[in-house]
Protein backbone atom coordinates (compact mmCIF):
# COMPACT_ATOMS: atom_id res chain seq x y z
CA UNK A 1 0.00 0.00 0.00
CA UNK A 2 2.78 2.77 0.62
CA UNK A 3 4.04 1.64 -2.26
CA UNK A 4 1.22 2.90 -4.22
CA UNK A 5 1.29 6.10 -2.97
CA UNK A 6 4.65 6.61 -3.15
CA UNK A 7 4.13 6.15 -6.91
CA UNK A 8 0.93 8.58 -6.96
CA UNK A 9 2.96 11.45 -5.04
CA UNK A 10 6.08 10.63 -7.42
CA UNK A 11 3.69 11.18 -10.49
CA UNK A 12 2.50 14.13 -8.98
CA UNK A 13 5.61 15.75 -8.41
CA UNK A 14 6.85 14.45 -12.05
CA UNK A 15 3.88 16.60 -13.43
CA UNK A 16 4.47 20.30 -11.28
CA UNK A 17 8.01 19.37 -12.95
CA UNK A 18 6.54 19.79 -16.51
CA UNK A 19 3.91 22.34 -15.34
CA UNK A 20 5.57 26.08 -17.00
CA UNK A 21 6.41 28.66 -14.66
CA UNK A 22 4.42 30.81 -16.61
CA UNK A 23 1.39 28.41 -17.20
CA UNK A 24 -1.07 29.31 -14.47
CA UNK A 25 -4.30 28.67 -14.10
CA UNK A 26 -6.62 31.66 -14.77
CA UNK A 27 -8.68 30.85 -11.44
CA UNK A 28 -5.25 31.02 -9.37
CA UNK A 29 -4.09 34.07 -11.27
CA UNK A 30 -6.94 35.38 -10.47
CA UNK A 31 -6.56 35.44 -7.03
CA UNK A 32 -3.05 36.30 -7.24
CA UNK A 33 -4.29 39.64 -9.04
CA UNK A 34 -7.00 40.26 -6.67
CA UNK A 35 -9.27 39.91 -10.04
CA UNK A 36 -12.90 39.94 -9.70
CA UNK A 37 -14.96 36.92 -10.37
CA UNK A 38 -17.77 38.29 -11.76
CA UNK A 39 -19.88 37.34 -14.34
CA UNK A 40 -17.62 38.35 -17.38
CA UNK A 41 -14.49 37.03 -15.58
CA UNK A 42 -16.71 33.41 -14.82
CA UNK A 43 -17.30 33.45 -18.57
CA UNK A 44 -13.71 34.24 -19.77
CA UNK A 45 -12.58 31.29 -17.81
CA UNK A 46 -15.53 28.74 -18.75
CA UNK A 47 -13.62 26.04 -20.87
CA UNK A 48 -16.42 26.30 -23.22
CA UNK A 49 -14.93 29.87 -24.21
CA UNK A 50 -11.69 30.18 -22.38
CA UNK A 51 -9.89 29.58 -26.17
CA UNK A 52 -12.35 32.43 -27.89
CA UNK A 53 -11.58 34.92 -24.97
CA UNK A 54 -7.46 34.44 -24.87
CA UNK A 55 -7.69 35.41 -28.28
CA UNK A 56 -10.36 38.21 -28.18
CA UNK A 57 -8.07 39.62 -25.26
CA UNK A 58 -4.69 39.18 -26.84
CA UNK A 59 -5.80 41.83 -29.35
CA UNK A 60 -7.95 43.99 -27.28
CA UNK A 61 -5.53 44.85 -24.30
CA UNK A 62 -2.42 44.84 -26.87
CA UNK A 63 -0.82 48.42 -26.89
CA UNK A 64 -0.57 50.11 -30.15
CA UNK A 65 1.94 53.24 -31.14
CA UNK A 66 -1.69 55.05 -32.43
CA UNK A 67 -4.28 56.65 -30.05
CA UNK A 68 -7.00 53.86 -29.08
CA UNK A 69 -10.32 55.25 -28.41
CA UNK A 70 -13.25 53.92 -25.56
CA UNK A 71 -15.35 51.51 -26.94
CA UNK A 72 -18.19 49.14 -25.89
CA UNK A 73 -17.74 45.45 -26.85
CA UNK A 74 -20.19 42.82 -26.73
CA UNK A 75 -19.54 39.15 -26.12
CA UNK A 76 -21.45 36.13 -26.77
CA UNK A 77 -21.46 33.32 -24.27
CA UNK A 78 -24.05 30.58 -23.56
CA UNK A 79 -27.33 30.38 -21.27
CA UNK A 80 -26.80 28.48 -19.22
CA UNK A 81 -27.24 28.96 -15.59
CA UNK A 82 -24.86 31.78 -14.21
CA UNK A 83 -23.49 32.42 -17.75
CA UNK A 84 -23.69 35.57 -19.50
CA UNK A 85 -26.86 36.10 -21.55
CA UNK A 86 -26.85 35.57 -24.87
CA UNK A 87 -25.47 39.04 -25.59
CA UNK A 88 -24.50 41.62 -22.74
CA UNK A 89 -22.91 44.69 -23.54
CA UNK A 90 -19.73 45.52 -21.06
CA UNK A 91 -17.72 48.80 -20.86
CA UNK A 92 -14.13 48.80 -21.79
CA UNK A 93 -12.66 49.30 -18.45
CA UNK A 94 -14.66 45.63 -17.44
CA UNK A 95 -13.25 44.08 -20.69
CA UNK A 96 -9.86 45.65 -19.83
CA UNK A 97 -9.51 43.79 -16.52
CA UNK A 98 -11.10 40.71 -16.94
CA UNK A 99 -8.46 40.48 -19.96
CA UNK A 100 -5.53 41.33 -17.58
CA UNK A 101 -6.69 38.20 -14.92
CA UNK A 102 -6.82 35.88 -17.72
CA UNK A 103 -3.55 36.60 -19.67
CA UNK A 104 -0.14 34.36 -19.03
CA UNK A 105 1.66 37.68 -20.18
CA UNK A 106 1.16 41.19 -21.86
CA UNK A 107 0.93 41.06 -25.63
CA UNK A 108 3.18 42.12 -27.48
CA UNK A 109 2.77 46.40 -28.71
CA UNK A 110 1.25 46.23 -32.44
CA UNK A 111 2.75 48.97 -34.51
CA UNK A 112 -0.23 51.00 -36.71
CA UNK A 113 0.92 53.07 -39.58
CA UNK A 114 -1.25 55.59 -40.59
CA UNK A 115 -1.17 58.10 -43.17
CA UNK A 116 -1.85 61.56 -42.72
CA UNK A 117 -3.26 63.58 -45.66
CA UNK A 118 -2.93 67.31 -45.38
CA UNK A 119 -5.49 69.62 -47.19
CA UNK A 120 -3.78 72.47 -49.19
CA UNK A 121 -6.06 74.75 -50.07
CA UNK A 122 -5.65 77.80 -52.22
CA UNK A 123 -8.22 80.88 -52.63
CA UNK A 124 -8.03 83.09 -55.32
CA UNK A 125 -8.39 86.31 -55.21
CA UNK A 126 -11.61 87.47 -56.81
CA UNK A 127 -11.16 88.41 -60.62
CA UNK A 128 -10.42 92.16 -60.21
CA UNK A 129 -13.41 94.21 -62.37
CA UNK A 130 -13.98 97.91 -62.58
CA UNK A 131 -17.01 99.43 -63.29
CA UNK A 132 -17.64 100.50 -66.68
CA UNK A 133 -17.49 102.99 -68.56
CA UNK A 134 -13.64 102.99 -67.00
CA UNK A 135 -13.57 107.01 -68.35
CA UNK A 136 -16.30 109.13 -67.48
CA UNK A 137 -17.85 111.55 -69.34
CA UNK A 138 -15.46 110.59 -72.34
CA UNK A 139 -18.45 111.62 -74.77
CA UNK A 140 -18.79 114.98 -72.88
CA UNK A 141 -22.50 114.75 -73.08
CA UNK A 142 -22.89 116.02 -69.81
CA UNK A 143 -22.30 119.34 -70.57
CA UNK A 144 -19.44 120.08 -68.57
CA UNK A 145 -16.23 119.23 -67.98
CA UNK A 146 -15.98 117.31 -65.07
CA UNK A 147 -14.64 114.55 -63.37
CA UNK A 148 -11.57 115.86 -66.36
CA UNK A 149 -9.39 118.48 -64.98
CA UNK A 150 -7.86 121.28 -67.47
CA UNK A 151 -4.20 122.39 -66.82
CA UNK A 152 -1.70 124.64 -68.64
CA UNK A 153 1.84 123.01 -67.22
CA UNK A 154 3.31 125.74 -69.40
CA UNK A 155 2.14 128.82 -67.63
CA UNK A 156 -1.45 130.35 -67.27
CA UNK A 157 -2.97 130.99 -71.00
CA UNK A 158 -4.69 134.45 -71.75
CA UNK A 159 -8.22 134.43 -71.40
CA UNK A 160 -9.39 137.20 -73.73
CA UNK A 161 -7.17 135.10 -76.55
CA UNK A 162 -7.52 131.46 -75.86
CA UNK A 163 -10.82 129.62 -74.95
CA UNK A 164 -11.77 126.17 -74.09
CA UNK A 165 -15.13 123.77 -72.60
CA UNK A 166 -17.53 121.54 -73.90
CA UNK A 167 -19.01 123.18 -76.88
CA UNK A 168 -21.32 122.10 -79.85
CA UNK A 169 -20.68 120.49 -82.43
CA UNK A 170 -19.33 116.69 -80.88
CA UNK A 171 -18.21 113.82 -82.79
CA UNK A 172 -20.69 112.00 -85.74
CA UNK A 173 -23.61 115.05 -84.82
CA UNK A 174 -23.23 114.37 -81.11
CA UNK A 175 -24.35 117.36 -79.13
CA UNK A 176 -20.91 117.94 -77.52
CA UNK A 177 -17.11 117.63 -77.47
CA UNK A 178 -14.22 119.01 -75.69
CA UNK A 179 -12.84 122.45 -78.23
CA UNK A 180 -9.86 124.65 -77.38
CA UNK A 181 -9.22 127.49 -79.37
CA UNK A 182 -5.97 129.74 -79.19
CA UNK A 183 -7.26 132.51 -81.57
CA UNK A 184 -4.01 134.85 -80.64
CA UNK A 185 -1.45 132.68 -81.91
CA UNK A 186 0.41 132.20 -79.40
CA UNK A 187 4.21 131.16 -79.57
CA UNK A 188 4.03 127.68 -77.62
CA UNK A 189 0.83 126.73 -75.89
CA UNK A 190 -0.18 123.95 -73.89
CA UNK A 191 -3.31 122.00 -72.50
CA UNK A 192 -3.73 118.85 -70.49
CA UNK A 193 -7.28 117.34 -70.08
CA UNK A 194 -7.00 114.50 -67.24
CA UNK A 195 -8.81 112.52 -65.31
CA UNK A 196 -7.69 109.38 -63.29
CA UNK A 197 -9.11 106.30 -64.02
CA UNK A 198 -9.58 102.88 -62.31
CA UNK A 199 -8.03 99.81 -64.21
CA UNK A 200 -6.62 95.96 -62.28
CA UNK A 201 -2.99 96.13 -62.15
CA UNK A 202 -1.20 93.76 -64.83
CA UNK A 203 -4.28 94.16 -67.23
CA UNK A 204 -3.67 95.21 -71.00
CA UNK A 205 -6.32 98.20 -72.33
CA UNK A 206 -6.83 99.89 -75.25
CA UNK A 207 -7.64 103.70 -75.11
CA UNK A 208 -9.65 105.14 -78.36
CA UNK A 209 -10.83 108.82 -78.99
CA UNK A 210 -11.89 110.96 -82.05
CA UNK A 211 -10.20 114.39 -82.38
CA UNK A 212 -10.05 117.13 -85.00
CA UNK A 213 -7.45 119.81 -85.88
CA UNK A 214 -7.88 123.17 -87.55
CA UNK A 215 -4.99 125.46 -88.54
CA UNK A 216 -6.07 128.55 -90.55
CA UNK A 217 -2.37 129.71 -91.02
CA UNK A 218 -1.96 125.59 -92.77
CA UNK A 219 -5.07 127.10 -95.22
CA UNK A 220 -3.18 130.64 -95.19
CA UNK A 221 -0.06 128.63 -96.82
CA UNK A 222 -2.53 126.27 -98.98
CA UNK A 223 -3.84 129.48 -100.97
CA UNK A 224 -0.59 131.38 -101.23
CA UNK A 225 1.06 128.08 -102.72
CA UNK A 226 3.39 127.91 -100.09
CA UNK A 227 5.11 124.54 -98.59
CA UNK A 228 4.13 124.62 -94.85
CA UNK A 229 5.77 121.51 -93.37
CA UNK A 230 5.85 119.63 -90.32
CA UNK A 231 1.93 121.03 -89.11
CA UNK A 232 2.36 122.85 -86.06
CA UNK A 233 -0.20 121.67 -83.90
CA UNK A 234 -0.63 118.20 -81.87
CA UNK A 235 -3.02 116.21 -80.15
CA UNK A 236 -1.47 113.17 -77.78
CA UNK A 237 -2.59 110.46 -75.51
CA UNK A 238 -0.50 109.58 -72.20
CA UNK A 239 -0.96 107.10 -69.37
CA UNK A 240 1.05 108.03 -66.73
CA UNK A 241 2.98 110.17 -68.74
CA UNK A 242 3.74 107.83 -71.38
CA UNK A 243 3.26 108.71 -74.84
CA UNK A 244 0.25 105.92 -75.87
CA UNK A 245 -0.90 107.68 -79.46
CA UNK A 246 -1.81 110.84 -80.73
CA UNK A 247 -1.70 113.02 -84.23
CA UNK A 248 0.75 112.61 -86.75
CA UNK A 249 2.22 115.95 -89.11
CA UNK A 250 0.48 114.22 -92.01
CA UNK A 251 -3.48 114.38 -90.48
CA UNK A 252 -5.27 116.96 -92.12
CA UNK A 253 -5.96 119.92 -90.39
CA UNK A 254 -9.42 121.89 -91.31
CA UNK A 255 -11.58 124.27 -91.27
CA UNK A 256 -13.67 122.26 -92.36
CA UNK A 257 -13.47 119.86 -89.26
CA UNK A 258 -12.18 116.40 -90.12
CA UNK A 259 -12.69 114.38 -87.24
CA UNK A 260 -9.70 111.27 -86.98
CA UNK A 261 -9.10 108.25 -84.46
CA UNK A 262 -6.57 107.99 -81.80
CA UNK A 263 -5.68 104.76 -80.78
CA UNK A 264 -3.08 102.93 -77.95
CA UNK A 265 -2.87 100.26 -75.95
CA UNK A 266 -1.05 100.25 -72.54
CA UNK A 267 -0.77 97.76 -69.35
CA UNK A 268 -2.07 99.58 -66.23
CA UNK A 269 1.05 99.02 -63.39
CA UNK A 270 -1.62 99.83 -60.25
CA UNK A 271 -5.09 100.03 -59.87
CA UNK A 272 -5.02 103.43 -60.56
CA UNK A 273 -3.64 105.62 -63.98
CA UNK A 274 -3.87 109.07 -65.38
CA UNK A 275 -5.33 109.52 -68.64
CA UNK A 276 -4.55 112.58 -70.21
CA UNK A 277 -5.19 114.38 -73.43
CA UNK A 278 -2.58 116.92 -74.55
CA UNK A 279 -2.98 119.75 -76.98
CA UNK A 280 -0.11 121.90 -78.62
CA UNK A 281 0.34 124.44 -80.65
CA UNK A 282 3.38 126.35 -81.53
CA UNK A 283 5.53 128.83 -83.92
CA UNK A 284 2.86 131.61 -83.97
CA UNK A 285 -0.47 129.16 -84.79
CA UNK A 286 -3.90 130.10 -84.25
CA UNK A 287 -5.52 126.91 -83.74
CA UNK A 288 -8.36 125.25 -82.45
CA UNK A 289 -8.65 121.10 -81.11
CA UNK A 290 -11.28 118.76 -80.19
CA UNK A 291 -11.63 115.86 -78.84
CA UNK A 292 -14.50 113.23 -78.00
CA UNK A 293 -15.51 109.80 -77.10
CA UNK A 294 -13.15 108.97 -75.37
CA UNK A 295 -12.76 105.42 -73.91
CA UNK A 296 -10.38 102.85 -72.00
CA UNK A 297 -11.72 99.16 -72.77
CA UNK A 298 -9.93 95.72 -71.59
CA UNK A 299 -7.58 94.37 -74.07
Amino acid sequence: MCAIISLIALAGLFQQALTAPNEVPAEKRALQNNCNRDNLFRSFIDPRYSSSASAFCSTYIRPTVTATKTTTTTVTAGNKKRDLSATTAFPASRLSSACSCILTAAPSPTTVATTKVATVTVTKSSACSVATPIVKNGDFESGSVAPWTVSFPYGDYLPQYFSYGVKNPGFGGSKYAFIANDQNANSYVELDLDQSVTVCPGAKYNIAAKFYLTDPGDQSSKKNKRQFTPKMVYVNAYVDDVRIGGSIPSDPAGPPIVWRSLTGTFTATSNQARLKITFVATDFLGVEWGVDNVVVTPA
